[in-house]
């Protein structure tokens, strides 16, 4: 078993990744804000959760085996650009 950080298996990591997915699954920011319409409330709805399934599917590669690092660091890089794209579309576009 490859371990990770705090010498923990990166299965580990990748279910608590998962448990927090499926909290933001069930919950999101309704007021941070109000009346999302269209693309934004797309990504305000289901972003956040998007990046915990992201890092769960990288963190999970890890385990498997050192040859997927490749893989699992650009799927944790798309969900780093998801998260920016959440933030953004929750605090800084208006409209």
């Amino acid at each position: 078993m490859i371990t990770g950080f705090f010498n923990l298996p990166w299965f580990a990591w990748a279910g608590l990744a998962l448990i927090i997915a499926v909290i933001y699954f069930n919950l999101w920011p309704q007021k941070a804000v109000t009346n999302p319409s269209g693309f934004r409330f797309v990504v305000i709805r289901w972003g956040h959760a998007l990046v915990w399934i992201l890092l769960t599917i990288s963190l999970a590669l890890r385990g498997f085996s050192s040859a997927f690092t490749g893989m699992a660091n650009v799927i944790a890089l798309a969900g780093g650009l998801t998260y920016v794209l959440f933030l953004i579309m929750t605090f800084i576009v208006t409209k």
